[in-house]
C-alpha cells in the first residue's frame, strides 16, 4: 500500500539512529514513490537513476536538509537522533564487524587498528547529529524519533501523518550488546562526550523541549 501524501518526505539519516530500520520502513510505505539518497541515488527497484523522479514522495538518506531543500522547498524534514556517545560507540562496533572497504573511514579504523577513543577524535565521527542537520533547527523538523524509544517514536510517526502500520524490520542491530547501554568505563564515556558537545546541546533540547 503506498502512503498517501503528497507532500514530499525528506528523511535525513544521521549514522547509527535505526536509519536502516526507519529505510524499511518508509520503503513499505511509499513503494514506488521511495528514493534512496547515499553514495548514488537509486529508486524502489535499486535502480541508481540521475535525478529525482517526478513521482517520488519520500528521499531517505545520508544527507543534509540543504543538498534537497533547494530543489524542494515545501518538503517537511524528519530525522531519527540517538544518544550521542552511544551513537559513536555503536558506530565503532559496526564498522569493526561489518568493514566497508570503499568507505575511507573503515578502512583507516581496519588499516591502523584504531581503539574506540581513537576513532571517536576523527573529525568525520565527531557532531555528525549536527553535521546532517545542517543549518536547520529541531524545531524546524516536523519529525524527530528516538532509537533509544523506537516503537513508540514509530506509532507516533504514523499518527502524525496517518500512515498505516507496517512490518517492521529490525536491521544493522549489534548481536552481540545485551543490554539498552555498551558497557564502556565512565572515563571513555566523558572524553566522547566532550567530543561531540554539540551534538549534546542538539540533543539535550530536542529530550528538554518534547520534540
Amino acid at each position: 500500500m503506498v502512503a498517501v501524501t503528497s507532500q514530499m518526505l525528506l528523511s535525513i539519516h544521521i549514522p547509527k539512529t535505526a536509519g536502516v530500520s526507519f529505510r524499511q520502513v518508509l520503503a513499505q510505505l511509499f513503494q514506488e514513490d521511495f528514493l534512496q539518497k547515499y553514495w548514488h541515488c537509486t529508486d524502489a527497484r535499486g535502480q541508481v537513476v540521475p535525478a529525482v523522479p517526478d513521482n517520488v514522495r519520500c528521499i531517505h538518506g545520508h544527507f543534509p536538509p540543504e543538498a534537497l531543500l533547494p530543489q524542494f522547498p515545501q518538503a517537511k524534514l524528519i530525522t531519527w537522533v540517538r544518544d550521542p556517545v552511544e551513537r559513536v560507540i555503536s558506530s565503532y562496533y559496526h564498522r569493526l564487524r561489518d568493514p566497508d572497504w570503499n568507505n575511507p573511514i573503515s578502512r583507516q579504523l581496519h588499516e591502523q587498528r584504531l581503539s574506540l577513543i581513537q576513532f571517536a577524535e576523527l573529525d568525520l565521527m565527531r557532531n555528525e547529529i549536527a553535521r546532517f542537520m545542517g543549518g536547520k533547527r529541531p524545531r524546524e523538523f516536523a519529525f524527530i524519533g528516538h532509537t533509544e524509544q523506537f516503537d513508540a517514536s514509530l506509532v507516533r510517526f504514523r499518527e502524525q501523518f496517518g500512515f498505516p502500520a507496517v512490518p517492521v524490520p529490525r536491521e544493522n542491530c549489534n548481536p552481540a550488546r545485551t543490554t539498552d547501554r555498551y558497557d564502556v568505563d565512565a572515563r571513555t564515556r566523558r572524553r566522547i562526550a566532550a567530543l561531540n558537545e554539540l551534538d549534546f546541546k542538539i540533543y539535550e533540547e530536542i529530550c528538554r523541549e518534547g520534540i
